[in-house]
C-alpha cells in the first residue's frame, strides 16, 4: 500500500488526506493536525490545510497510518470499486444466501489488502463501467469510476448468477505475474472459457510444472492476447454477477482487471483452531476439497478448469449443503515444530486427523438413521435369541 501512496498525484494526495483527517484515522504520530506538530512544530499551529503542505509530508502521514481499523478503511479509500464494494458490504433485509458470502469476502479484515490495483496501472479493465474497458491509467479515472458511473450504475443484490474464474499465471520480467491460461466455469460447473493468454510482458520463468506450457508451446498455439481475453470476461461479468475463486485477488491481478462482487473462498474458509494461536497461512485449495468436498484436485499441470470447478463446488457446499466454513488442519502442518501449535496438539491432533480422513458432512448418516439402525439391531438380537 506504501507504493501505490507514494506514487499518486499530488491532487490525489491532498483530498486523500482531507478525506483521511475527516474520518479521524491516525497514524504513528496521531491525527493529521497531531503529526504537522511533530513534523513541522514552528508551523503546525498556523496551517492544517494539506494544500500548504509538500507531497513528502502528506506521503509520510499517509504511509504512516497502521493501526489494523484504520489501515483498513485507508485501503478501501484507495479501491476505486469502493462505492459498489460498500453497497455489497451492507447486511440487508432480502439478502439472499449468495449475497451473505460476498458480504463475508468483503468484509473479511485482509479484503481491502488483498484487492487493491496497483496506480498508474495501464491495460487494466473495470466491469460494469458502461460495458467497456479502460484503455489509460486507471489514475486517471478513479474520481469519476468511483463517484460517478459506479453510484448510479444499476445494483441488484438479488441477483444469483455466479461464476468461477481461475488462471494459471507465469513470472514476468518485472517481477509480476501474468495470465498464460485462463478458464471459467458456470454454476452448473459447465466450462464457459479456457483459453491460452499471450502474456503482454516478457516471460522469464514459465513455470512448465505448474502451468504445463513452455514458450515454444504458447507460441505454437497462437494464444489469445490479454485484451482480447478481458473483453470477453467483461461480457462474462456484469456488475450484479458475481465472481467465484480461491486467492481470487491473485487471478484478478494477473488478468489486469477489477470486478466488486466477489466470493473468495481463501477469504470464507478458516482452520478451526483458537485465534490465541495467531494468524496461519490460508487454507489451500487442494486441501480444502478433501476435507470439505472429499476428494483431490488432480495433480496434473495446467489445472485452472478443475480449480475452477473445484472453488465453485465449495460455495456450492456451503450454499446447498450448509458446509462448516472451518476445517481442520492438515496433516504436514500438525507435523511441524511450529511453537503456537504445541498447546493444542496434545487434545486435539488425533481428532483433527480422524476428521481429515472423514467424509463431508452432508455425506455422514444422521444421529436418527444412527439410532434406527441400532433399534433394528436389539430388534433382531432378541429374534434370534
Amino acid at each position: 500500500m506504501e507504493h501505490i501512496i507514494a506514487t499518486r498525484e499530488r491532487k490525489e494526495l491532498v483530498e486523500l488526506t482531507k478525506t483521511v483527517h475527516r474520518m479521524g484515522l491516525s497514524g504513528e504520530h496521531g491525527t493529521w493536525n497531531e503529526f504537522l506538530k511533530f513534523y513541522d512544530p514552528r508551523s503546525a499551529d498556523i496551517c492544517f490545510d494539506p494544500n500548504s503542505r509538500p507531497d513528502p509530508a502528506l506521503i509520510q502521514f499517509l504511509t504512516s497510518i497502521n493501526k489494523k481499523d484504520d489501515s483498513r478503511k485507508l485501503a478501501l479509500l484507495l479501491n476505486p470499486s469502493r462505492p459498489l464494494v460498500c453497497d455489497y458490504s451492507y447486511k440487508y433485509p432480502n439478502e439472499t444466501a449468495e449475497q451473505r458470502l460476498v458480504r463475508k469476502t468483503l468484509t473479511h479484515d485482509e479484503y481491502p489488502f488483498d484487492f487493491l490495483i496497483p496506480y498508474n496501472s495501464k491495460d487494466w479493465v473495470l466491469t460494469g463501467i458502461i460495458g467497456s474497458p479502460l484503455r489509460e491509467p486507471i489514475s486517471r479515472f478513479a474520481p469519476i469510476i468511483s463517484y460517478s458511473f459506479r453510484s448510479s450504475m444499476p445494483f441488484d443484490i438479488t441477483k444469483t448468477e455466479m461464476i468461477a474464474v481461475c488462471c494459471e499465471k507465469v513470472l514476468c520480467e518485472d517481477n509480476s505475474e501474468a495470465a498464460v491460461r485462463v478458464a471459467a466455469v458456470d454454476r452448473n460447473l459447465r466450462v464457459i472459457l479456457d483459453e491460452l493468454v499471450k502474456p503482454n510482458q516478457p516471460v522469464i520463468n514459465y513455470r512448465t510444472s505448474i502451468t504445463g506450457i513452455d514458450s515454444r508451446a504458447l507460441h505454437l498455439s497462437n494464444a489469445t492476447p490479454l485484451s482480447d481475453i478481458q473483453e470477453k470476461l467483461l461480457g462474462l461479468f456484469p456488475t450484479e454477477t458475481i465472481m467465484v475463486g480461491h486467492l481470487l485477488n491473485k487471478d484478478l491481478k494477473a488478468l489486469k482487471m477489477d470486478h466488486a462482487r466477489v466470493i473468495d473462498t481463501s477469504l470464507l474458509f478458516k482452520y478451526d483452531i483458537s485465534p490465541c494461536i495467531g494468524k496461519l497461512p490460508r487454507p489451500s485449495l487442494d486441501h480444502l476439497c478433501k476435507s470439505v468436498l472429499g476428494y483431490e484436485i488432480p495433480k496434473s499441470p495446467g489445472r485452472c478448469v478443475h480449480e475452477a470447478v473445484a472453488s465453485m463446488k465449495l460455495v456450492l457446499a456451503i450454499l446447498e449443503h450448509g458446509a462448516h466454513t472451518s476445517v481442520p488442519l492438515p496433516d504436514e502442518m500438525l507435523k511441524t515444530d511450529d511453537s503456537r501449535l504445541l498447546p493444542m496438539k496434545k487434545n486435539v491432533l488425533s481428532k483433527q486427523r480422524k476428521r481429515n480422513h472423514a467424509s463431508p458432512p452432508w455425506c455422514k448418516p444422521s444421529w436418527k438413521s444412527a439410532f434406527v439402525r441400532a433399534r433394528v439391531q436389539q430388534v433382531k438380537n432378541k429374534l434370534i435369541k
